[in-house]
């Protein structure tokens, strides 16, 4: 792909002008154009760019609302109303076309928010060395969660085929460069080695709105139980763990479950990573709960078979309720989970009940039963009190994933889920109940805009 900027500067100057001007004028670098190694020269000037690259996130197209809605939307777990306002009505009948915008925009603010972590990885500031590799932790933490979406929504997943397609990896700024895309292990070679660097840079504890230390050990968990190999299970389960009694984050408790979804501004519990806005920076009517939201636009909608799974006794219960909003909807499964359009603070990435989950999962994967109950129950305590796990085999890995999708529902991890499981998507809502794993529109398309600038291997249907 090529990353081009172009800037107006405003300057006219006559010929005549130009050639009374000494060579040296025209060897000045324009006023509007700064090299990165210049502009990134003190700690300040690299923190002013972090903030910048977690800006980023909130674009509509990433974390402010594409990524999380489309991860329940295109599974099980989310329809659009029947009287809606036109928004994603493409991917909610699995029609949407290669030029589609939402795709497009996924994979341009994802590449934006790379090219600039790439320069704070690239930079040589002065400053203190503490909050300098802080910094550049939290940088190469982002590069890797930007190829994890990527990776996701544009490649068949790992468990697949590793050496098949990937994206291109950039991992330095050349306008000339057209990278062709890496295999889908290099890239997942990457995003850990990614990980790695930022656990190892990283000692400060910033806020959940910001990554952390034991944050990249979670993403990295999670990213090994996606690889699904006996080697990466071990890892998952390790990392996990780890986060779990090392990061300080205490798991969200059936005593403070309400409070939690229902904050207006961010807590300093469970969550390990979230995408924060605020009054002032946000995106608007485009933020996600506005999508769910009566209040807003109200288009996004619980299906039944995901209100259904949950027990009388379970607070999850209680983030959805039955209610009606047009006559083919009535009732209709209104999701409370994440609707407070003046709460900006919704946009949850990683949670310290995700690591209980890929424990669990990744013990089995282990042939590890009594671990992934234990990690599995430990967190059912805080969420139903009449629960209990009494599954083996087979049907203990169905329970973890069934758990799974009641505990991150609303939170994007469906879709990705079952597409690692290569499992084909059932019960959905609307014109397209039943989706194949073998389906091509499984798989974003590489958008037409980026073909026309760099053409690479599309993938296989589109």
């Amino acid at each position: 792909m090529k990353f081009r900027y172009i800037v107006y500067t405003g300057m006219l100057m006559s010929t005549l002008v130009a050639s009374s001007c000494k060579k040296s004028f025209f060897d000045e670098p324009p006023v509007t154009s700064i090299d990165a190694r210049d502009a990134l020269n003190t700690e300040a000037d690299v923190l002013t760019a972090l903030n910048g690259s977690y800006a980023g996130l909130r674009s509509s197209t990433l974390y402010g609302r594409a990524i999380p809605l489309l991860g329940d939307l295109m599974a099980d777990n989310v329809l659009v109303s029947t009287r809606n306002s036109g928004r994603y009505t493409a991917q909610n009948n699995y029609n949407y076309v290669i030029n589609n915008a939402d795709v497009l925009g996924i994979w341009q603010n994802a590449y934006a928010v790379i090219l600039r972590v790439n320069n704070i990885i690239a930079s040589t500031p002065t400053g203190n060395a503490v909050n300098i590799n802080q910094y550049k932790g939290e940088a190469y933490a982002l590069r890797a969660l930007c190829y994890f979406e990527l990776v996701k929504f544009f490649a068949r997943p790992y468990t697949d085929n590793p050496g098949g397609p990937g994206v291109p990896l950039v991992l330095k700024f050349d306008i000339n460069a057209k990278p062709p895309r890496a295999t889908v292990q290099q890239v997942y070679d990457q995003i850990l080695s990614d990980l790695n660097q930022a656990f190892t840079l990283m000692t400060l504890t910033p806020a959940a709105s910001r990554i952390g230390k034991y944050t990249a050990l979670g993403l990295s968990a999670k990213v090994n139980l996606y690889k699904g190999t006996a080697e990466s299970n071990q890892l998952a389960f390790d990392q996990a763990r780890t986060v779990i009694t090392s990061s300080g984050k205490a798991l969200l408790t059936a005593g403070n479950f309400s409070n939690y979804w229902t904050a207006v501004t961010p807590q300093t519990y469970e969550t390990l990573f979230e995408v924060q806005s605020d009054q002032i920076d946000n995106a608007g009517f485009d933020e996600l709960p506005y999508f769910y939201s009566q209040s807003g636009y109200g288009d996004g909608l619980a299906t039944k078979g995901l209100y259904d799974l949950y027990s009388a006794t379970d607070l999850r219960k209680g983030l959805i309720t039955v209610g009606s909003r047009a006559r083919a909807e009535n009732p209709a499964y209104i999701i409370n989970k994440i609707s407070n359009t003046q709460s900006y603070g919704g946009k949850k990435v990683l949670r310290i009940s995700e690591m209980y989950l890929i424990a669990a999962e990744a013990a089995y994967n282990l042939s590890r039963p009594a671990d992934a109950v234990t990690n599995l129950t430990t967190l059912l305590a805080q969420r139903d009190p009449a629960a209990t796990v009494t599954e083996t085999g087979a049907a203990l890995f169905e329970r973890i994933i069934t758990e799974r999708r009641k505990e991150l529902a609303f939170e994007g991890d469906r879709y990705p889920t079952l597409n690692r499981l290569k499992r084909d998507i059932t019960g959905r809502s609307g014109s397209v109940p039943t989706v194949a794993y073998t389906n091509y529109r499984r798989v974003f398309p590489i958008p037409q805009a980026e073909q026309d600038r760099n053409p690479m291997t599309q993938n296989q249907g589109w």
